[in-house]
C-alpha cells in the first residue's frame, strides 16, 4: 500500500473509521496522519475530511467479520477505543497485515503500529481493571450513579463486570473524560453519547452513610504506618477525584 504525507480529517466515531478504511483501500493509499475532528493537532498540511457513511461503513465492517480471524477483529476493535497516538494510521496498518494472513496480530509486534497497539490496548485492559475496583457509587432515588475520568475508552469494558456484580439493580456511570453516560438495567448495558453530567441532588442519607464511611476509614487507620508512596503505587491520584473515601 502507498504512503503518502496526506492529512485525513473524520468524525472520531468507528463508523466513520470504517469510511477511511474503506477510503484508503479504494485510493490504495495510507495518509500520513489522521485526526478526529475535535483534534486540534496543528499540521503544515491541509486535512482532508472523510465524511462517515453509515451503510458503506456497515459493509465494509461485515466484510472484515467475513475476512478477519474473530481475535484479529477483536485485537482492531480494541485499538480503536485506546488512546495510542495516532492510532488510526496504526490500525489500517494492522488490518493490511490481518488481510495477509490468519496468525494472530499479536505475534507481530516487530512491526511498529502493532506494538504501539498492543502497548495501548494492554493499558486500557489495565485500568479497566483498576476501575472496577475504585469506582464509587452513591445512590440517586433507587439507582446507583457513579463517575469516571478514564484515559481511555474503558467504559464499555467495565459495564460487564457491574452487571454481573449487581444484577438486581439499576447502575448509571458517567465518563466525564469523553460525556458518555452507560445505563446497566437487568444485566443489559445501554451507551448514551454526548451526555452532560446528570445534576445529583443531595441526598442526606446518602451523605450520612459517605460521612460514616469516612469516619471508620480513619479509625482504621494506623496513622504511624501511614505511607504516601506505596499509597500511589496502589492507588493514583487521578482515580481519587470521585472516591467518596478521599
Amino acid at each position: 500500500m502507498e504512503k503518502t504525507t496526506d492529512v485525513w480529517e473524520y468524525d472520531g466515531s468507528f463508523a466513520g473509521f470504517m469510511t477511511v478504511v474503506l477510503t484508503a483501500f479504494n485510493r490504495q493509499q495510507f495518509p500520513g496522519e489522521i485526526y478526529p475532528i475535535e483534534d486540534t493537532t496543528i499540521t503544515l498540511f491541509v486535512k482532508e475530511m472523510i465524511e462517515t457513511q453509515a451503510e458503506l461503513a456497515q459493509r465494509i465492517f461485515f466484510r472484515l467479520q467475513k475476512r478477519l480471524t474473530a481475535s484479529n477483529l477483536k485485537f482492531i476493535q480494541d485499538g480503536f477505543y485506546s488512546s495510542a497516538a495516532n492510532k488510526e494510521v496504526c490500525l489500517l496498518e494492522a488490518i493490511e497485515i490481518a488481510l495477509q494472513t490468519k496468525d494472530s496480530l499479536e505475534n507481530f509486534i516487530g512491526h511498529p503500529a502493532i506494538l504501539t497497539l498492543q502497548k495501548a490496548i494492554k493499558a486500557m485492559y489495565g485500568e479497566a481493571h483498576l476501575l472496577t475496583g475504585f469506582l464509587r457509587f452513591e445512590y440517586v432515588g433507587k439507582i446507583l450513579f457513579g463517575k469516571i475520568n478514564p484515559k481511555h475508552f474503558s467504559l464499555p469494558y467495565i459495564c460487564p463486570h457491574f452487571a454481573e456484580r449487581y444484577p438486581l439493580e439499576t447502575l448509571m456511570i458517567y465518563d466525564e473524560t469523553r460525556q458518555i453516560l452507560a445505563v446497566i438495567e437487568k444485566g443489559q448495558t445501554t451507551l448514551m453519547e454526548d451526555v452532560q453530567a446528570p445534576d445529583i441532588p443531595e441526598n442526606i442519607i446518602e451523605r450520612e452513610k459517605q460521612d460514616q464511611w469516612r469516619t471508620f476509614l480513619e479509625a482504621v487507620t494506623i496513622k504511624e504506618r501511614i505511607n504516601p508512596r506505596a499509597q500511589m503505587g496502589h492507588l493514583p491520584l487521578r482515580f481519587r477525584g470521585n472516591m467518596v473515601d478521599f
